[in-house]
């Protein structure tokens, strides 16, 4: 079994291996989890970067979204999808996220999926996303691949599309689907991210499903900053942070609660040492292959038949 996009994970826990057989389709398997994350020395890492008037400038979505890929290059358990009862390791570390051109009702979105190196470092990250926005702000005649697909498709008569769609979709779960359609959808990378703070959103960040669509497995909202003050007795400020509300809607069947709980407690570790990201990382093994993962068996039986002939000499 085989995909364009994933390799085959054969080291799953057998417990978790039943998962897809009991939640076959993603909307069966959503887990949404909220998150205050305090962004203070994140905050205060781009402020003393930016007073030193460099040519390109730090902006908290950059950090943040740095930070999360990091997090998805060393924890490689939050980079994979179910299709057709199996896991899969996604071939790349990838996002995507809308921008809006212009801050008004008419102005037209963009959505395209960022493909990032796993050993990037903070400034990379952040030059390939800058990149992109610069490009869909400024560029207004430009051309929406997601908006001229879909507009080329609806010329054709309702059952042909509805037909069209079905056949994609079929190829899509089995892996052979064409590679203009991660391009179109943009709902085939790591995790799709939602600036709601961005665009006015208050009093927290709301939750988003995911899609059936696709391969996404991830779905992050970011609220809008807040600052929170800690005050004694006298009405005297004795401590102040700055946070971010975080939504995070995952598909449960990919990882455990435990694995995901660790990976953003690391997500947190990032915020907190945003220097952390200038350095190259040193990324976790690949996922076993199958001979790989026989072998890993085979050593696990051979090492309970020792114990169990102990057990009886012992007796």
């Amino acid at each position: 079994m085989r995909r364009n996009d994933a390799k085959l994970v054969y080291d799953i826990p057998l417990y978790n291996k039943i998962f897809p057989y009991m939640m076959k389709r993603r909307c069966d398997a959503l887990v949404y989890h909220k998150l205050q994350m305090d962004v203070t020395k994140t905050l205060d890492y781009i402020r003393k970067y930016n007073a030193t008037k460099p040519e390109f400038r730090l902006k908290f979505f950059y950090v943040f979204c740095a930070a999360l890929m990091r997090t998805f290059a060393m924890r490689p358990e939050l980079n994979r999808f179910i299709a057709r009862y199996h896991y899969w390791q996604r071939n790349e570390l990838s996002m995507n996220f809308v921008v809006k051109e212009k801050f008004t009702e008419e102005a037209p979105e963009t959505s395209s999926p960022l493909i990032f190196r796993p050993d990037m470092t903070l400034f990379e990250y952040a030059k390939v996303m800058d990149q992109y926005i610069n490009d869909a702000r400024n560029v207004s005649e430009q051309s929406n691949f997601t908006d001229d697909t879909i507009g080329l498709l609806m010329h054709f008569p309702t059952w042909l599309i509805a037909l069209a769609v079905k056949i994609l979709g079929s190829m899509d779960r089995r892996g052979f689907a064409p590679g203009f359609l991660k391009e179109a959808d943009g709902l085939h990378t790591s995790v799709f991210v939602s600036n709601l703070g961005s665009i006015g959103i208050e009093g927290g960040s709301p939750m988003h499903h995911l899609y059936e669509w696709g391969t996404t497995s991830v779905f992050v909202t970011i609220g809008a900053l807040d600052r929170k003050r800690e005050f004694d007795d006298d009405g005297k400020v004795i401590s102040c942070k700055e946070t971010v509300e975080i939504g995070a809607t995952v598909d449960e069947r990919i990882t455990s609660g435990f694995y995901f709980v660790k990976s953003m407690h690391y997500l947190q570790y990032l915020l907190d040492h945003p220097e952390e990201l200038e350095k190259v990382p040193e990324l976790p093994p690949a996922p076993l292959t199958k001979k790989e993962y026989k072998q890993k068996l085979k050593e696990q039986q051979k090492l309970m038949k020792e114990k169990k002939k102990a057990k009886k000499s012992e007796s």
